[in-house]
């Protein structure tokens, strides 16, 4: 299967009820294969826009599929969200989260939240690396957390860079 084809033939219309191809379908009110109105079940999937792609593997780890991919807008969706354990797209969510907006334990992103998080805007439990980052250990052009290391570096234990502010003093 390649990455910008899933699932029905995007664009065709189908029977939401048996999934029959109802293309060229003139001469009926009525699925042929199920037999009920079209009215009621009659589907067409959005066409995938231009550098759109998805994938899910069938294989799992931890309940989760292996990897999924989705970037782009496709079916209803503005972005591709995909949700795996090696996660990749617009708005990724998992183990491993790489993309725009990255959600995970290890996440890489222009935006990205995670245990150990790199991006631009990098929030880090334990740590952050990026233009803006927290964490623990928070290295960045703005490094805030418990060690940091920055261009301004806000820190509660110890901080390196340019204009280091320790929290010490503002804290009762």
């Amino acid at each position: 299967m390649s990455l910008s084809t899933v699932g029905k033939a995007l664009g065709k219309p189908y029977c939401n009820n048996c999934g029959y191809s109802l293309v060229g379908l003139t001469d009926s009110a009525r699925c042929p294969e199920c037999g009920l109105p079209l009215a009621e079940v009659l589907m067409r999937d959005e066409l995938m826009g231009p550098g759109s792609r998805r994938y899910t593997s069938k294989r799992k780890l931890l309940g989760l599929p292996l990897l999924a991919i989705a970037t782009g807008p496709a079916r209803g969706e503005r972005a591709g969200k995909p949700v795996g354990f090696i996660a990749i797209g617009d708005f990724p969510r998992g183990v491993i989260a790489i993309g725009g907006f990255s959600l995970g334990v290890v996440s890489i992103g222009g935006g990205s939240i995670g245990v150990f998080s790199i991006g631009g805007f990098a929030l880090g439990l334990l740590l952050g690396i990026g233009g803006f980052a927290t964490g623990l250990f928070a290295l960045g052009g703005a490094a805030f957390g418990g060690f940091t290391l920055g261009g301004l570096s806000v820190y509660l234990f110890g901080g390196l860079g340019g204009r280091v502010i320790p929290l010490s003093a503002y804290l009762p």
